[in-house]
C-alpha cells in the first residue's frame, strides 16, 4: 500500500504538469503507410502514435537484430522475415516506416544491451488486428491479432537449427554478418547455445492442445518465466494449458481491473508492473542474483517505453462500424436492439463514452458459477504454487510485506520479480509512473478470484472469435444456446462476416482448427440473449455493431 502511495502521488504531479502539441487524428478510410494497401479506422491516434505504438520495445530480447534480418527458413533459402512466411504465421507485414527503418512486420521490436542491437516482440504483435471484407483490408488499433505465436516460435528455433548444421546455410548466414576467420567459429557456437535457450523454453511451455491462431496462455508462460527459468526450479514447471484470445485494448487503460479473471488492478502503478510482467514473459531477462537487498533486480527491462506506451494505449478508441465498407446501418433495429442491450446486458456490460477522453470505467466480475464458461483459465491462476527458491526470505513487495516461505502462489511471485525490476530503476520507474498515469476507479482483487471479467462491449463487432478462450466464431453462434453451438471450426482467415458478426471458419490458406471437445476449449455458458426470439436477435446483433 505504501509503495502505491508513492508511485500515486509522484504521478499525480507529472499528470498535472504533463502537456504536449495534438497531432492530427487518422480518419476512417485513410491508407496505412507501409500496410500494403490495407486501410486505418478513426481510434484516437495520430500516425505518429500509430507507428510509435507498433514498434515500441519494452525490453524484449529474442534473437539478435542483424540474425533476424538474414535468418532464413528452415527448409529453403527464403528469409524468415519474407512476407509470405510472416502472412502464413498471422503476423501483419509492413514496408519500411520512421520507427520501422527495415521493414519488420508490425510488433516487432529493436532493443539495445550495450553490447549489440535484439529483435523481440512488443504489445502491438499480439494486440493489432485486421479484418478483411471483399477485397478491403481494415487495420484495427489495439485489436485481436491472429498470430501463431507457438508455430512461430518452433520455427525460429528450426531456422537457428538448421543455420548451425547445414554448411550452406552458415556459409550465407555468416557472409551476409560479415564474419571471417575465428569469428565464424564464435558465430556457430553462438546461433546453437540461442536455439539451445530457446528450444528449452519452447519444451517448458509444452501443451497437448496446440493454441492455434490468436491465442496465448499469457499467464500459464509468465508463471514458467519466473518460477521456473528464472528461480531455475524445474519442479515449478506447469502446462500453460489455458489460452486465450489476445484481448482488445481500446478501453483497457480505462477500467478498474484488467485481464480475463480480473486479477489485475488498474490504479496506482498497477499498469507499470503489468507491463513489466509482460516484457519479463515475452524474451525478457531477470538476474534474480543480482539481488542486493535493496536495489531490486537486474533485467532487461526498456523503462524508456513502459510509460509512453501506456499512455499510447489510453488514448486509444474503439473503432467503429465502417459504413462506407461493410454498409449502413437499419437505425430502428438498432433502437430496438438498445433496448434488449438495457435489459439482458448492461448489467454486466457497461457503456462506455469513447469520446470522452477520461472515461473511468468499471469491469463487472461474474463467478464461473454464474457465466458457466471454460473454467481452466481461472484455476490454473487460482491452483498455481511454487517453490520460492532463492526468493524465501524475500519480502513480497522487495522492500514491504510479509517474507516468503518455502513456498507461494505462483502470482505472488510474478509480483515480487516485476517490483524488484522496478527498483532497479528507481528515477526511470517514477518516470514511467508518470507518463502512464491516468485516473481510474479503485477496486479491491477478491483473495480466490473464481470469476472472469465483463468489459464493456465497444467495437465488439470487431472483437472475433468471442469468449475469453476464442471458443464461438461469431455473435450470432454466441446468442445461440451452448449445445447448439459449432462444437469445431477453423481460425486464421480474417474474412468478416458482417450478417453473423465474426470471420470467416472454413478452412483456407491459413488456418487451426479449434475444438471445444478438447480440454481448455469448451464453448458452454455466458448463455445470455440466448432465449430471444429470431427478430430480437436481429435487432440485438444491430445495436452491437453500432457500439
Amino acid at each position: 500500500m505504501r509503495l502505491t502511495r508513492i508511485f500515486t502521488a509522484v504521478a499525480l504531479v507529472g499528470a498535472l504538469t504533463a502537456c504536449g502539441k495534438p497531432m492530427p487524428i487518422i480518419a476512417t478510410g485513410q491508407p496505412v503507410p507501409g500496410g500494403a494497401g490495407a486501410i486505418n479506422l478513426e481510434q484516437g491516434w495520430s500516425r505518429e502514435t500509430q507507428d510509435r505504438a507498433w514498434f515500441a520495445s519494452f525490453g524484449s530480447r529474442l534473437i539478435p537484430y542483424a540474425w533476424l534480418q538474414h535468418l532464413e527458413r528452415p527448409d529453403s533459402h527464403e528469409r524468415f522475415l519474407a512476407d509470405a512466411n510472416m502472412s502464413a504465421l498471422g503476423f501483419l507485414v509492413q514496408t519500411p516506416t520512421a520507427n520501422n527503418p527495415d521493414g519488420f512486420p508490425v510488433g516487432f521490436t529493436r532493443d539495445v544491451d550495450g553490447k549489440q542491437a535484439w529483435a523481440g516482440l512488443g504489445c502491438a504483435a499480439c494486440h493489432t488486428g485486421e479484418v478483411d471484407f471483399r477485397g478491403t483490408r481494415m487495420r484495427l488499433d489495439g485489436g485481436q491479432a491472429l498470430i501463431d505465436f507457438n508455430g512461430f516460435e518452433a520455427m525460429l528455433i528450426d531456422s537457428l537449427s538448421a543455420t548451425a548444421n547445414d554448411e550452406d546455410k552458415f556459409d550465407r548466414f555468416a557472409t551476409a554478418l560479415g564474419a571471417a576467420g575465428a569469428a565464424r567459429q564464435n558465430l556457430r557456437n553462438e546461433i546453437v547455445a540461442l536455439a539451445q535457450k530457446l528450444d528449452a523454453r519452447h519444451r517448458m511451455n509444452q501443451v497437448t492442445v496446440p493454441y492455434g491462431y490468436g491465442r496465448l496462455d499469457a499467464f500459464g508462460q509468465i508463471f514458467n518465466a519466473v518460477a521456473v527459468d528464472f528461480l531455475g526450479i524445474p519442479a515449478n514447471r506447469r502446462a500453460p494449458d489455458a489460452p486465450v484470445s489476445f484481448p482488445v485494448l481500446w478501453d483497457a487503460p480505462h477500467l478498474d481491473l484488467v485481464q480475463w479473471n480480473g486479477s489485475a488492478p488498474n490504479a496506482g502503478p498497477g499498469p507499470l508492473l503489468q507491463n513489466i510482467t509482460t516484457a519479463l514473459a515475452v524474451y525478457g531477462s531477470l538476474d534474480i542474483s543480482g539481488h542486493d537487498g535493496k536495489a531490486g533486480y537486474p533485467s532487461s527491462i526498456d523503462f524508456d517505453h513502459l510509460g509512453q506506451i501506456q499512455s499510447y494505449f489510453y488514448q486509444l478508441k474503439a473503432p467503429q462500424w465502417p459504413t462506407a465498407v461493410l454498409g449502413p446501418l437499419d437505425a430502428q433495429r438498432i433502437a430496438r436492439g438498445a433496448t434488449i442491450y438495457q435489459q439482458q446486458c448492461l448489467g454486466c456490460h457497461q457503456l462506455s463514452n469513447r469520446d470522452d477522453a477520461k472515461r473511468q470505467l468499471k469491469a463487472s466480475l461474474t463467478p464461473l458459477a454464474t457465466v458457466g464458461t471454460d473454467p481452466m483459465m481461472v484455476r490454473n491462476f487460482l491452483d498455481a504454487k511454487a517453490d520460492t527458491g532463492a526468493f524465501a526470505g524475500r519480502r513480497e513487495a522487495v522492500l514491504l510485506g510479509d517474507k516468503f516461505g518455502s513456498q507461494a502462489q505462483t502470482s505472488d511471485l510474478i509480483v515480487h520479480a516485476a517490483i524488484g525490476a522496478a527498483l532497479r530503476h528507481p528515477m526511470q520507474t517514477m518516470r514511467d509512473a508518470v507518463t502512464g498515469y491516468h485516473k481510474v476507479i479503485k477496486a479491491a482483487i477478491d483473495a480466490h478470484p473464481d470469476y472472469y471479467k465483463a468489459r464493456p462491449l465497444s467495437g465488439i463487432w470487431a472483437s472475433a472469435p468471442y469468449l475469453h478462450n476464442g471458443s464461438v466464431p461469431n455473435l450470432a453462434e454466441l446468442l445461440t444456446a451452448p449445445a447448439q453451438r459449432p462444437s469445431s471450426f477453423y481460425v486464421g482467415s480474417r474474412e468478416f462476416d458482417p450478417d453473423a458478426v465474426g470471420l470467416q471458419t472454413v478452412q483456407g490458406t491459413r488456418g487451426s482448427l479449434f475444438d471445444t471437445r478438447q480440454p481448455g476449449n469448451s464453448n458452454a455458458g455466458h448463455a445470455f440473449g440466448t432465449t430471444l426470439d429470431a427478430q430480437q436477435k436481429r435487432d440485438l446483433l444491430e445495436y452491437l455493431k453500432s457500439l
